[in-house]
């Protein structure tokens, strides 16, 4: 086991090193200097880990990359690939407001709260069943169908949050203020509850993933469906199970962001395309498989999302 960690650590780190390295040429060649990518780099990695905010924001973008990367992996890890993400996200997010603010005067806060990343992860679970379906039964790839049902959730979504689902109070084109939020963990910064809640749930699912008689059937599969199929195990039914389980992460981080990020709150029109299910993608390749990998590789994304912006001062 240590050995392949190792292994697909060496690997990870080699890729980012010519990462890297592309990338610094690419930016010497446009600017012209061979001293404009340290600079860049500089304020990438300055804007990521220099400072208390900028730590604060790195954080804050990692939370949802835990979730999705997760959600991805879990699908790799029984040879599935969820493209899907982003929508189930979507979908998630936007059950999550509708329960949120729709049950706002029934449901006390503590309860409120938990009933509404809930109903998110069934909403995302919800979404996902169709693509595994339609593998098992038919065939059919579920990256074609996951890809479809992408655009079906973008234009859903944004279709009922800025009609049917729309605040009447006001003019933007989103639904009203939940009843509940996830608790800031820092005053001064946005990083609440749904941090820790993931780094929870991808501690799970590593330890479930290894010890657990649901890990051992799902790696088999994933790592041969025909030795899985001699051996016994039910290939349908676990690859039902984990793009069901995928889905329903995917789901549960658009509920956490609507339930926790400031500005959202509330789910607006245009949530689709915020990216984090389609950076999840990245997070679970770059982490090979490996469930403990997702937390490392999704700071490091959460990084460069928080100090592109600095980078892009520097360079332009």
């Amino acid at each position: 086991m240590t050995g392949a960690v190792l292994k697909t650590a060496r690997r990870s780190c080699l890729s980012l090193v010519i990462a890297f390295l592309l990338g610094g040429a690419l930016i010497a060649s446009l600017q012209h200097d061979i001293k404009a990518p340290f600079a860049a780099y500089n304020a990438l990695f300055t804007g990521a880990f220099g400072s208390s905010s900028s730590w604060a924001n790195t954080l804050r973008q990692t939370m949802p990359l835990l979730l999705t990367g997760m959600a991805v992996a879990v699908a790799l890890s029984a040879g599935l690939f969820n493209i899907g993400a982003e929508g189930q996200m979507a979908v998630g997010g936007l059950a999550a407001a509708v329960a949120g603010y729709g049950l706002k005067d029934v449901l006390p806060g503590y309860c409120l709260l938990p009933f509404s990343c809930m109903v998110g992860a069934l909403a995302g679970a919800v979404w996902a069943t169709p693509p595994v379906l339609l593998r098992v039964t038919r065939g059919v790839h579920e990256v074609i169908t996951a890809i479809l049902f992408n655009y079906i959730a973008q234009n859903l979504t944004r279709y009922l949050a800025a009609y049917p689902l729309k605040d009447p109070a006001g003019q933007a084109p989103q639904t009203p203020e939940v009843g509940a939020t996830l608790p800031r963990l820092w005053a001064a910064y946005d990083v609440h509850a749904g941090l820790p809640l993931a780094l929870i749930l991808v501690c799970l699912f590593a330890w479930a993933l290894r010890y657990t008689v649901w890990g051992y059937e799902t790696r088999a599969v994933g790592q041969g469906k025909g030795a899985a199929e001699a051996a016994g195990i039910a290939v349908r039914r676990v690859q039902v199970t984990a793009m069901l389980l995928s889905g329903a992460i995917a789901g549960l981080a658009g509920a956490v962001l609507i339930l926790g990020e400031v500005p959202f709150r509330r789910f607006p029109a245009d949530f689709y395309g915020v990216g984090y299910g389609f950076d999840g993608l990245a997070v679970a390749l770059l982490a090979s498989g490996s469930a403990w990998g997702v937390i490392p590789a999704a700071l490091l994304f959460g990084g460069m999302n928080a100090g592109a912006e600095a980078m892009a001062f520097s360079v332009g």
